[in-house]
C-alpha cells in the first residue's frame, strides 16, 4: 500500500515540482538555501523516510536534514508526522529521530522519537528562542530491523509573534509609576483621585525590531481594549483615564491584540483608600462641667488607644484569561492553556452547577472530529467540553468529522490562525439542550477568504452543555490553577486558542477579594486646653469655656489619604449662686440661682433656716440678726458655691441733752445699740446724718439749740434729738487761802464750770512738790502726796486749766497752813 502511495505520489509531485519534496539525508533548506513559505508544503506531504518512495528505509543510517524558512516570508518552521490522512509514520523501536530546534544540532534538542514513543506521530515548530526559525532532523537506524518509514509535511510561514504586555499608571497624571509591583499590582489612591493608565507592550520579535516576520506597532496595528470592574465603557487607545467612582477595589484589565491576532492581557489592581470609622473617638463624657478635665478618645491600633476602625474593601473581580496557545496537528499530543484564579474568599469550593457559571474559549480549528477539549480544576476533577473523537483520551465520543469551530486556514499545519470564535458552555445558561456533538448539525457556512477556508462551523451563537455537568466539579477549590485541556488525535489539521475564561457566579461568591488600609499617624489638632498627652491619641483637656467644645483627631492612612473628625461635648457652666447680700426682716428670697441639674442648699450656723434644701431658689431666714455663709452644691458637677447674707439689727441711737461753754466747741457723740445682735465683733455698718445735712458720726457744735442725729444701716433708720443750752464756764481760785484745821476751813479748793482739763499743783517755798491733782472737783487737806501733814507755814498753788471751747486758763496763788 505504501508503495503503490508513495509511487503515485511521486508521479504526481514530478508533475508538479520534484524540488518541492525532501528525502531524509536530503541538505534541505539550509540558511543559504532556506524554504519558500509561500509555495513549500502547503499542502499533502513532503518530507519523506530515507528509503525514498519505495520500500523500507535504508538499515544503519545516520545523517541530518536542515529546514530553515526564507524569513522575508515567514518565521518559522512546522514539522509534522502523522498516520491518517495521507501521512504515515512506522519507524522501529530501535530507531530514532531527532528533532533540534535551531539550523544544526548544536541546538537545542525538542525531542527523540519513533512509533514505540509516539504511535500517532508528533510535531515541531520552531520556538521563539530560535530566531534563525530552523529545525535540524536526525534519523539513526541500526540495521536490527526497519519499518517503512515516514511521509511527513514541512512548512513554514509567519507565526504569532510572543510579546511582552506591560502598564503602567499615574495618580493625576504626575509623579512616578504607581503600580507596585509593576504590571500586576496595586495603585493606591485616595477617594477623588485619577489615575492615567498607559499600556506599554514591548514587541521583541517584531518586524520593526528584527526585520523580519510581521508589523507590531502600537500607532498602526495594534488594538487595546479596557476593562475596568466599575461598569464603564472606556476608549480604546493605549491609555486611558480612571476616576473610580467608590471607596472599592476595581480589576483593571487592558487586552493588547496585534494584527495577527494575538493577544495579551495585563492586570492591575486599584484600591481607593477606606473611610475610616470614627465612632470610637470622642471624649469619655458627653458633657463636662467648666474648669474640669475629661479625656478623649483618639488611636489606630491595637497597641494603643482604640478610637478609630478602618471596615475592609472589597474588589469586584472578574474572571482571568489565558493567553494564544497553537494547537498544532498533535496526532493524540495533549495541549495545554492554564489560568490561576485567586480573590475568592479562602476555602470556597464548588457546589453545584450554577457556581461555575460557564466556560468560553475563543479558538479556531480546521477538523472537529479528531479533537477533544476537557477542563481541569485545580483539585484534579475533570469535565469534557467537547468529545468528538472515540479512541482518544476520552472513552466515547461522538466525531464531528470535517465540521470547523470557528474560521481556520484548512492547511497541513503552521500555516498561522484563522479566525477565533468564541464558544461558552454552561450547565445552567445554556441556550440549546446537550453538549455540542450532540448538536453537531447546528452549524454555519463560512466563505472562503484566502487564506481562510471554506466550509461548515459550529454556531457560536449558542451556549452548549458541558459533556457532564459542572456539578463534578463538587468540593474542588476555586481559588488555584484551572486549566485547558486540548487534544488532536489526528494528523493534518491545526487550530488556536486565542483565549479562554471562567466565570463564577457572582452572587455564590459576593465580594471577590478583600483589601485593607491602616492608619499611618494620627494625631489631635492642637489647642490650648489639651493639657495632657498633646503628642499621644488619648488627651486630657480643661475647657476654658462653656458651651459647646470641640477637637479635631487626625489620620493619614498608609496610602498617604488624610482624614479627620471633630468630636465636641457640652462644657457645663458651674453653679452659680447669688454674690453676697443683705437681707431685711432678717428673710432673704434666693434668686438667679443656675445649675444644670439642680442642687442642694446648706448651713453651717444653726441659726439659719432654708425652706426647701433642694430646690434652686429657696427662702433663708433667720432668728438672729447676724452674717451668715451658706453653700449650694450642684448636683451634676459636685461643685460648691457659698454665698454671705447679712441681716442687719434694729437699731437705737440717743443724743444726749446738754449745756455748753457759751462760744465753745462742743462733741455731739450719737450712742447707737443694736437689736438682737448675739454674733461677737459684729459691724452693722451704720451710716449718720444730721438735719444740717452732715454725714458725720461725731458732730461739732458751739451754739446752743436742737440738734437731730439719724443713724441707718441695709435695713433700719432711727433719729433722737438733742437740745443743747449755754452755761457760764469758768475757774475762781483765792489768791491767798488761810487753812486752819480750828476755823473749820481745812481744805483748798477751787470753784469752776465748764472746764475741759484741770490740772493744780502745791509746791513749797522752795518750789518742792508737795501735792497734785487734775479733777478739779478735788481738793487738798494740807497733806503730802503720801499723806503727811506738812508744817504750817505758806505754800504755793498754781493751776492749769481748759475751759470747753479750748481756752487755757492759769491761776496762781498762797497757801497759808495754820494749824
Amino acid at each position: 500500500m505504501k508503495n503503490l502511495f508513495k509511487t503515485l505520489l511521486f508521479v504526481l509531485i514530478s508533475s508538479i515540482s520534484f524540488g518541492q519534496n525532501v528525502t531524509m539525508g536530503d541538505v534541505g533548506f539550509p540558511p543559504s538555501n532556506p524554504i519558500n513559505c509561500n509555495t513549500f508544503g502547503i499542502s499533502g506531504t513532503n518530507f519523506f523516510d530515507p528509503g525514498g518512495q519505495t520500500g523500507n528505509y535504508t538499515a544503519n543510517f545516520n545523517d541530518t536534514t536542515v529546514f530553515c524558512p526564507d524569513l522575508t516570508l515567514g518565521t518559522k518552521v512546522t514539522l509534522t508526522f502523522a498516520i491518517n490522512a495521507g501521512f504515515e509514520f512506522n519507524v522501529d523501536g530501535s530507531d530514532f529521530i531527532y528533532v533540534y530546534d535551531g539550523p544544526n544540532t548544536s541546538a537545542p534538542l525538542l525531542g527523540i522519537h519513533n512509533s514505540v514513543t509516539d504511535p500517532t506521530g508528533f510535531a515541531y515548530q520552531a520556538s521563539w528562542d530560535n530566531p534563525s526559525g530552523c529545525l535540524t532532523v536526525v534519523f539513526i537506524s541500526n540495521g536490527s530491523a526497519e519499518g517503512t518509514g515516514w511521509l511527513a509535511n514541512v512548512q513554514c510561514g509567519n507565526q504569532y509573534q510572543p510579546f511582552e504586555g506591560h502598564i503602567e499608571a499615574y495618580v493625576n497624571g504626575t509623579g512616578p509609576n504607581a503600580l507596585n509591583p509593576l504590571d500586576t499590582g496595586f495603585v493606591d489612591v485616595c477617594f477623588g483621585d485619577s489615575i492615567l493608565f498607559v499600556a506599554k507592550p514591548l514587541f521583541p520579535n517584531s518586524l520593526e525590531t528584527t526585520g523580519y516576520g510581521y508589523s507590531q506597532n502600537v500607532n498602526s496595528n495594534v488594538d487595546f481594549q479596557w476593562e475596568i470592574t466599575d461598569g464603564g465603557t472606556y476608549p480604546q487607545n493605549d491609555s486611558i483615564w480612571f476616576t473610580p467612582p467608590a471607596r472599592s477595589g476595581y480589576l483593571v484589565d487592558v487586552k493588547i491584540t496585534d494584527q495577527f491576532p494575538l493577544s495579551e492581557r495585563v492586570r492591575c489592581k486599584v484600591r481607593v483608600s477606606l473611610l475610616p470609622s470614627f465612632a470610637g473617638t470622642g471624649p469619655l463624657e458627653d458633657s463636662v462641667c467648666l474648669g474640669l478635665n475629661t479625656e478623649l478618645i483618639g488611636g489606630v491600633t491595637t497597641q494603643d488607644t482604640v478610637g478609630v476602625t478602618i471596615p475592609p474593601g472589597t474588589f469586584e473581580l472578574g474572571g482571568n484569561f489565558a493567553g494564544l496557545t497553537y494547537l498544532p496537528d498533535g496526532s493524540g499530543q495533549q495541549y495545554t492553556a492554564p489560568i490561576n484564579i485567586s480573590g475568592f474568599p479562602d476555602g470556597a469550593v464548588i457546589s453545584n452547577d450554577q457556581d461555575l457559571n460557564q466556560v468560553c474559549i475563543t479558538m479556531e480549528h480546521s477538523y472537529l472530529g479528531d479533537l477533544e477539549i476537557w477542563l481541569e480544576c485545580p483539585s484534579g476533577q475533570i469535565v469534557p467540553l467537547v468529545n468528538s473523537y472515540g479512541a482518544g483520551a476520552i472513552p466515547g465520543g461522538n466525531s464531528g468529522g470535517g465540521t470547523y469551530l470557528g474560521h481556520p486556514i484548512d492547511d497541513s499545519g503552521g500555516g498561522g490562525p484563522g479566525e477565533g470564535w468564541e464558544y461558552c458552555f454552561s450547565s445552567v445558561f445554556n441556550t440549546i439542550n446537550g453538549s455540542m456533538t450532540q448538536n453537531l448539525g447546528n452549524t454555519v457556512p463560512v466563505t472562503n477568504q484566502p487564506p481562510l477556508s471554506a466550509g461548515t462551523s459550529i454556531d457560536p451563537s449558542d451556549t452548549y452543555q458541558p459533556e457532564s455537568a459542572f456539578s463534578t466539579f463538587a468540593g474542588c477549590p476555586i481559588n488555584g490553577a484551572w486549566t485547558i485541556h486540548v487534544q488532536d488525535n489526528l494528523g493534518i489539521d491545526d487550530g488556536y486558542i486565542f483565549e479562554w475564561g471562567l466565570f463564577f457566579d457572582a452572587s455564590f461568591f459576593p465580594g471577590l477579594g478583600s483589601y485593607q488600609t491602616e492608619a499611618d499617624t494620627s494625631w489631635w489638632t492642637f489647642d490650648p486646653t489639651i493639657v495632657s498627652g498633646q503628642n499621644d491619641t488619648l488627651i486630657i483637656v480643661q475647657p476654658n469655656q462653656t458651651g459647646v467644645y470641640s477637637y479635631t483627631f487626625n489620620i493619614i492612612d498608609n496610602f498617604g489619604c488624610a482624614y479627620d473628625t471633630t468630636v465636641a461635648f457640652v462644657v457645663l457652666p458651674l453653679a452659680n449662686i447669688f454674690d453676697d447680700t443683705i437681707a431685711c426682716n432678717q428673710t432673704f428670697q434666693v434668686s438667679g440661682t443656675s445649675a444644670f441639674n439642680g442642687g442642694v442648699w446648706s448651713a453651717a450656723d444653726t441659726a439659719i433656716s432654708i425652706s426647701n434644701i433642694s430646690i434652686n431658689n429657696p427662702i433663708i431666714s433667720t432668728s438672729t440678726p447676724g452674717i451668715y455663709e451658706v453653700v449650694f452644691t450642684d448636683n451634676q458637677c459636685n461643685y460648691s458655691d457659698t454665698g454671705r447674707i447679712e441681716f442687719p439689727p434694729p437699731i437705737y441711737v440717743q443724743v444726749l441733752d446738754t449745756l455748753i461753754c457759751e462760744n465753745a466747741n462742743f462733741e455731739l457723740n450719737p450712742l447707737t445699740m443694736n437689736v438682737g445682735v448675739l454674733q461677737a465683733g459684729y459691724n452693722p455698718g451704720y451710716q449718720f446724718s444730721w438735719e444740717n445735712g452732715s454725714t458725720d458720726s461725731i458732730r461739732i457744735i458751739n451754739q446752743p439749740g436742737n440738734y437731730i442725729a439719724t443713724v441707718s444701716n441695709y435695713c433700719y433708720t432711727y433719729s433722737d434729738t438733742a437740745t443743747i443750752g449755754n452755761k457760764v464756764c469758768d475757774i475762781i481760785a483765792p489768791n491767798i487761802v488761810v487753812l486752819s484745821s480750828q476755823a473749820g476751813n481745812n481744805t483748798f479748793f477751787v470753784n469752776y464750770s465748764g472746764l475741759e482739763a484741770f490740772y493744780c499743783v502745791i509746791t513749797n517755798r522752795w518750789g518742792n512738790k508737795i501735792y497734785d491733782y487734775t479733777d478739779p472737783a478735788g481738793a487738798w487737806d494740807g497733806r503730802t502726796m503720801g499723806g503727811t501733814i506738812v508744817e504750817e507755814g505758806v505754800y504755793f498753788y498754781k493751776i492749769e486749766a481748759t475751759l470747753q471751747g479750748g481756752e487755757d486758763v492759769k491761776l496762781h496763788g498762797f497757801v497759808h497752813l495754820k494749824y
